[in-house]
């Protein structure tokens, strides 16, 4: 870590009423960017969570600027109630505008019997700079405005899913049939394992319906299913292959390598032996940034939340409470929806052979653990269906 941290900005997905006409916000378009101003940093960082499991996850809706926590204000009447600032020892922090081109940041506070402040912050681009105004207004002394600059980080590369070619990849856990011709019932030529590259020849214009079905593949103790299938609908593609030519179904392809989880997590242990060595950690990829936050000290230690951001669009989150629990959430770049529910069944093909405890499996995300008290992981999908989050969670109480 670098001597001074001004502050990191850890967002998350943005409530719709902070959407600008459909468009992307500023927090958004910024995602993961990092910029510099003398020996001072600023960070926005994705918390990637919706959940609170072992209290390992950010608001959702939540931007942190020098420890302090902003959000949108959600109610009108008590937002304006609460910026009139009419008790002693009042004050209030908001995220009051999210658009494509700005972003500001607003904190009130009455001192006891003392003077009312306010003071907002507020980013924009002008040309390669971000551009930070600070202004501050106190009662009865007025106001005063600063301007600051921000530089991208040189060294500080914004991961990136990588660009389409001629490739695809097998995206299946189970072996997956290469045909001699686009329809189900034809000879098997060949097989592709799991992240095996083909080149695609041509895609064939009639499509097919391949049901993925969680409910006669997944058995656990305790199971609810909501979604006891999933409709997979995409043609055949002519594909040139290890071993010759021929077809193969497109719903269970993927533009990119698929995320190799059985290498990241090994396998997860049973909850009376230690955890296997190597478990989260990345060495074939390409590691562009790191960065650790410390969030707090407790008695046991330090309670902290360390990034990477990978070449090939992968953001990996570790945080740990400082005692017990600790967790990793994969951050992971969406080619289709679909491709959430391929993903999320090839993990849980990954982990079947452990013997689930709990399985739940409904059209907005899994959830398996393999005993009360064992490791649990947890998939969901960001709103716009361009990112996938893998939770895992671990640790004694």
């Amino acid at each position: 870590m670098r001597k001074m941290k001004l502050g990191s900005a850890m967002i998350c997905l943005l409530s719709l009423s902070m959407l600008g006409s459909g468009q992307a916000t500023f927090l958004e378009k910024h995602l993961y960017s990092h910029w510099e101003s003398g020996e001072e940093e600023l960070s926005f960082l994705q918390a990637v969570a919706n959940n609170n499991i072992y209290g390992g996850a950010e608001h959702p809706t939540a931007f942190q600027f020098q420890g302090v926590t902003y959000a949108p204000p959600l109610d009108d009447a008590q937002w304006k109630a609460t910026r009139r600032l009419e008790c002693c020892m009042c004050g209030y922090t908001a995220l009051v505008k999210n658009t494509p081109d700005t972003m500001r940041l607003e904190r009130g506070a009455r001192g006891d019997f003392g003077p009312v402040s306010v003071i907002t912050h507020t980013f924009f681009l002008e040309g390669s700079d971000l551009v930070q105004i600070t202004s501050k207004w106190v009662e009865d002394e007025g106001e005063t405005e600063t301007r600051r600059l921000w530089q991208q980080s040189p060294s500080w590369r914004v991961p990136r899913a990588m660009s389409k070619t001629g490739q695809a990849h097998s995206n299946c856990w189970v072996p997956l049939n290469v045909r001699s011709a686009p329809h189900v019932g034809s000879e098997v030529v060949g097989q592709l394992q799991w992240g095996d590259a083909v080149t695609v020849i041509q895609e064939e214009t009639e499509a097919l319906t391949v049901d993925l079905n969680f409910a006669s593949t997944f058995s656990a103790k305790s199971r609810t299913l909501e979604l006891p299938t999933y409709a997979l609908r995409a043609p055949f593609v002519q594909v040139a292959f290890d071993g010759g030519e021929g077809y193969v179904f497109a719903g269970l392809l993927s533009e990119r390598p698929p995320f190799d989880f059985a290498s990241f997590y090994v396998a997860p242990a049973p909850p009376t032996e230690a955890a296997p060595e190597g478990r989260f950690s990345r060495p074939d990829a390409d590691l562009l940034w790191e960065e650790v936050l410390e969030i707090e000290q407790r008695e046991e230690g330090m309670a902290t939340k360390t990034f990477r951001g990978y070449a090939d669009g992968v953001v990996v989150k570790h945080w740990y409470d400082g005692k017990y629990q600790f967790g990793v959430t994969v951050d992971l770049p969406l080619d289709t929806p679909d491709e959430f529910y391929v993903v999320s069944n090839n993990l849980l093909r990954f982990l079947s052979s452990l013997g689930f405890d709990s399985l739940r499996i409904s059209p907005e995300g899994f959830y398996v653990d393999f005993s009360p008290m064992s490791e649990s992981f947890i998939t969901e999908r960001s709103p716009d269906g361009t990112r996938m989050y893998i939770h895992y969670n671990g640790g004694g109480c």
